[in-house]
């Protein structure tokens, strides 16, 4: 039980900062509706490139053997999944370095995190991209440790944890290189990982929480609606809600596991 006290009380200072900085809870929103808005131009801008540049050819098989429309769908959702992703990992480098500044008792503008990520921007790209292989960047980080069977384990289970949201605050203070950044970051929160779990389990408990009440508009729709476009738009509604919603909890995360980062590297003083 002592890694779930741990994360109460990592979820209870968080607050405390977010009643002292409450600009901080905007950054979800403005994630979202940055999404929202430039996700099309964006996906448009990538099928036209896409036509210009032409097909290779064993996707050319594909495209002959499948339906004329499934491989542009199968790409947009494709593509659509990773910018969702990319621009979120970017917010959550933006919430973690307000939330760190607030903790170390920095005096900083509004929307400080923001204007980081712009003049970092490269830099947490980077980052954002790789951010599907932390796991395995984690274990190749850890190497050492596998020498024991205990302290492997550790090893594959603080990788299991590890996300942007951990990687972040070791992006803000500048260390270079990914696998030592990577490094960094797990030496960091060293004994902290349990509650790291934690904190990722119930930010995922709360995304599929969410996305089942994001099918409430299908429901809706089955059950008192019936016209030509309402399966479209239930659809739609559904989609964004829960897109909305795991964009809001990943964003939010990141106060508390910025938070837990900051004790763990308070402690190791």
């Amino acid at each position: 039980m002592e890694p779930i006290h741990g994360a109460g009380s990592i979820v209870k200072q968080s607050t405390k900062t977010l009643v002292k900085d409450p600009h901080i809870i905007l950054y979800p929103y403005l994630a979202v509706i940055f999404i929202l808005l430039t996700s099309p131009l964006v996906s448009a801008l990538v099928l036209s490139l896409w036509r210009n540049v032409g097909q290779p050819q064993i996707i050319g098989q594909v495209v002959q053997a499948a339906p004329s429309t499934f491989l542009p769908r199968l790409g947009l959702v494709t593509f659509s999944v990773f910018y969702t992703l990319f621009i979120t990992s970017l917010f959550i480098c933006a919430v973690s370095a307000s939330t760190l500044a607030r903790l170390e008792g920095r005096s900083v503008p509004l929307f400080y995190g923001v204007s980081f990520v712009v003049r970092h921007f490269f830099r947490v790209a980077k980052f954002a991209v790789l951010a599907i292989f932390f796991f395995p960047l984690g274990l190749i980080a850890q190497r050492h440790r596998f020498k024991t069977i205990h302290g492997g384990l550790e090893a594959i289970a603080s990788s299991f944890s590890l996300s942007m949201a951990q990687i972040a605050p070791a992006i803000i203070e500048g260390h270079s290189g990914v696998i030592s950044t990577v490094k960094h970051s797990l030496d960091t929160l060293g004994h902290f990982w349990k509650e790291s779990i934690v904190i990722r389990l119930g930010t995922l408990a709360g995304i599929l929480f969410l996305g089942s009440l994001s099918f409430l508009p299908k429901l809706v729709e089955n059950y008192w609606f019936d016209g030509p476009t309402a399966q479209a738009v239930g659809w739609i509604v559904t989609i964004l809600l829960g897109v909305s919603s795991y964009v809001v909890l990943r964003v939010i995360s990141t106060v508390f596991t910025t938070t837990l980062y900051h004790r763990a590297k308070q402690q190791n003083k």
